[in-house]
């Protein structure tokens, strides 16, 4: 069964699937579909029914809300998801990997989370060393000024790289995402990573972690400090030793996109294993020997 409301204003992409399971996919802060490379095409061949939900403040050209809203609206099109699917698995990119992070902390019956380049700290070596102080500039009153991406922009595919430069010269829409990032989105993006960070201990979904060990924008920190915050029992880590930031369009894109559905199928199967042996099994009742 398909939601009208899912194919229409929700959803910046939408493709319904035929297996009954779905995933959401979320990119980088006012990111756009080009971000997740192929993952979808291969979700299609999957069969699953999978969707870039149109974030109020969150995606590209929606104004500017509060992180809150953000995750109150990624938590309600996942619920609205679970009314007509098995299963519902997260896919985020870069601050889409924090956003899925946060989303997951509410709700425990999200099937799987595959994290991809997740942002807690921006500690690349590409961040600049006045990007600590742009809070305090924000906070000071002077708030009418865009982050700028630049080069490397997120990638170690030169060939890429080009293209991207390209397109963020003419201001248009690439694989990087936004080229200038609005002074308030970017506070509320800190704000985002702030309740993450606090939320991590409630995260007990089956997780995978895809991260680049040369990230330009967040180091290996970020991994490190999920895993040893998260509750999760099942949980993968893979590290990349040939891409920067945009995992999923850089020189690894392929074992990224692989990786990904692989884990999704995995988690799903790990379910229905574990359902089918607990219907086959009969109750055990364990009594003391004295009772009768």
């Amino acid at each position: 069964m398909t939601d009208p409301m899912l194919n229409t204003d929700r959803c910046l992409l939408f493709q319904q699937g035929n297996n009954g399971h779905a995933v959401v996919l979320l990119p980088g802060l006012c990111g756009s579909e080009l971000e997740m490379g192929v993952i979808p095409r291969l979700l299609k061949a999957a069969g699953y029914t999978y969707a870039i939900p149109s974030v109020k403040g969150y995606s590209a050209h929606t104004g500017i809300t509060s992180y809150k809203n953000w995750i109150d609206e990624v938590e309600q099109f996942v619920t609205d998801l679970m009314a007509t699917h098995s299963s519902v698995s997260l896919v985020g990119l870069s601050m889409g990997a924090t956003l899925s992070l946060a989303v997951a902390a509410r709700n425990p019956m999200i099937q799987s989370l595959s994290i991809l380049s997740p942002v807690l700290i921006f500690d690349g070596w590409s961040v600049p060393w006045y990007y600590p102080l742009l809070k305090a500039i924000y906070l000071l009153g002077f708030r009418n000024w865009h982050y700028k991406e630049t080069a490397p922009f997120g990638v170690k595919n030169l060939e890429m790289r080009k293209r991207i430069k390209k397109a963020v010269e003419g201001n248009n829409i690439s694989e990087l995402g936004a080229a200038h990032l609005p002074a308030r989105h970017l506070i509320e993006s800190l704000k985002l990573i702030k309740e993450t960070k606090k939320e991590l201990p409630s995260v007990t979904v089956d997780i995978l972690i895809i991260h680049a060990i040369d990230d330009e924008t967040a180091s290996p920190k970020n991994p490190d400090l999920i895993l040893e915050s998260i509750s999760s029992e099942t949980r993968r880590t893979i590290w990349l030793g040939n891409s920067y930031h945009i995992i999923t369009v850089d020189n690894e894109r392929e074992i990224v996109a692989n990786e990904t559905i692989n884990f999704i199928a995995q988690s799903i199967k790990k379910r229905e294993i574990s359902r089918e042996i607990n219907l086959n099994t009969s109750s055990l009742i364990i009594k003391n020997r004295n009772e009768t």
